[in-house]
């Protein structure tokens, strides 16, 4: 670790260490999540109904960006700023389309510049490859090169393209080895494990609030259809939810009340009305409990009967009021028209160019969508994704990155590593059938965080006393 002279004088100010032992607390996780949910209510009270509609949720995100750049100044521990920033995405799902009513915050993005160099500067730290850099820099290889000798210039140069080309290329790189640098394998104040689940059962909460305070609002048209509210953001929250779900399960073996969180994330992810998430959540819901049953020897029993319990309680009382509220989602079809045909010219696009594939910047597929302002004309599909946008060099790319990122879970199988396993199989079964992993903030940035958790949560069982290592889930068919 390379200290500065700043940094020590900090690291003796006991007002500066107890404020960063709350900042890193569960008390101020929780507190940034009500945050969070304040400017989500306050956006729909009357004292505000004047206000643009995106103007309380935009001021919500400045908000938690301010805190994301406080604790980044004041503490030398950058996982400080993972839930506030993630909240702050998660209250942007709602602003869909909203590119120029954010346009006039651009003041204020030297705020967060000068935060991030001063934490880089003042806490640096000793350079760290990591496990899974070679996946990420085949996979910025083979993005960067995406379209060579078909996409035009301006195409390439368009500035969404070029975002988007940079932020999943060589920035989700750099991205890469400024995380694995930074964030801590033990610390004095928490248990990685349990704080990383922690935080993300907190963003998972969060987006059920979301969730449950849009049917407040419009309770009388959900009345009225007794289905599935229809709402753009669903697929975006559902997303988040896949990813936080199974940290609540995990949770559940120290605290078994934290199981009926993740069921509730799961029955969340259903009112959204998202098919993708409610069968990619089914299958990952079943994951959770296999993982659970299969590792929590103590509550084994009492899992399995709650388990069989519900099970029995769907089939035979509600299988036929299910299907019924959930017809109306079942038999929207004018996005699988959609995605039919952006699916056959992925194909086509690949053809047009085996080798490279037509780039993230090509916009020949309007006709089938016609993308929001800023965003580009997506696949809405991982795997055609990679075959249209690049070729053979990103099959080969994507497949590395894939077994890159494999063999650090399964170096050490515990219970940890299966959930965070299972988080990044959540979001690549979103990402069969939306952009998903492919945009840069927050997807791409957490698959590639998953990963380096679970290399950090290898070291630290190697440094960890006895009393506080995983135990090793022993597989055996």
């Amino acid at each position: 670790m390379n200290k500065t002279r700043l940094s020590d004088k900090m690291e003796q100010n006991k007002t500066i260490v107890g404020v960063r032992k709350f900042i890193l607390s569960k008390t101020f996780m929780i507190i940034q999540t009500l945050v969070a949910v304040s400017f989500v209510v306050m956006r729909d009270l009357p004292a505000f109904e004047g206000l643009n509609g995106y103007a309380m949720l935009g001021y919500g995100i400045v908000a938690l960006g301010l805190i994301t750049c406080f604790n980044l100044i004041i503490c030398d521990d950058i996982f400080s700023t993972l839930l506030p920033f993630l909240l702050a995405t998660a209250v942007s799902i709602q602003c869909y389309d909203s590119f120029d009513f954010f346009l006039p915050f651009l003041w204020l993005v030297p705020i967060p510049v000068v935060a991030f160099f001063f934490h880089m500067i003042v806490y640096r730290k000793k350079f760290d490859w990591g496990k899974t850099w070679k996946g990420a820099a085949a996979v910025a290889v083979a993005v960067t090169l995406g379209g060579l000798g078909k996409i035009t210039a301006p195409e390439y140069f368009n500035l969404s393209a070029l975002y988007h080309t940079v932020g999943l290329g060589f920035g989700m790189l750099i991205v890469y080895f400024i995380m694995n640098t930074h964030y801590k394998a033990n610390s004095e104040h928490y248990v990685l494990r349990f704080h990383f689940a922690f935080a993300m059962t907190m963003l998972g909460m969060f987006c059920v609030f979301i969730i449950f305070n849009h049917y407040i609002l419009f309770w009388d048209r959900f009345m009225e259809k007794m289905s599935p509210l229809n709402f753009q953001w669903r697929n975006n929250v559902s997303t988040y939810l896949m990813l936080t779900m199974p940290f609540s399960f995990f949770l559940s073996t120290k605290k078994y009340p934290y199981l009926f969180l993740g069921f509730l994330q799961y029955v969340a992810i259903l009112f959204t009305g998202s098919r993708g998430g409610a069968l990619g959540g089914a299958a990952e819901l079943a994951l959770c409990l296999f993982a659970v049953v299969y590792s929590d020897r103590k509550n084994r029993k009492k899992t399995l009967i709650m388990i069989a319990t519900v099970v029995v309680i769907v089939l035979t009382l509600f299988t036929k009021p299910l299907l019924e509220f959930f017809v109306p989602v079942i038999m929207r079809i004018e996005s699988v028209d959609v995605r039919a045909g952006l699916m056959a010219r992925a194909i086509e696009d690949f053809k047009s160019n085996i080798l490279f594939g037509r780039g993230l910047g090509y916009m020949g597929n309007t006709d089938v969508h016609n993308p929001a302002k800023f965003a580009l004309c997506w696949y809405h599909s991982a795997p055609f994704q990679v075959i249209g946008s690049f070729g053979l060099l990103g099959i080969a790319a994507f497949s590395y990155q894939l077994y890159n990122r494999m063999s650090t879970v399964w170096k050490r199988v515990t219970h940890f590593n299966i959930t965070l396993f299972v988080s990044y199989a959540g979001l690549f079964l979103m990402s069969l059938v939306n952009p998903g992993e492919f945009c840069p903030m927050p997807y791409g940035m957490m698959a590639t965080l998953l990963f380096i958790i679970c290399d950090k949560n290898n070291i630290a069982a190697e440094i960890s006393s006895n009393t506080d290592k995983e135990d090793i889930v022993k597989i055996s068919l």
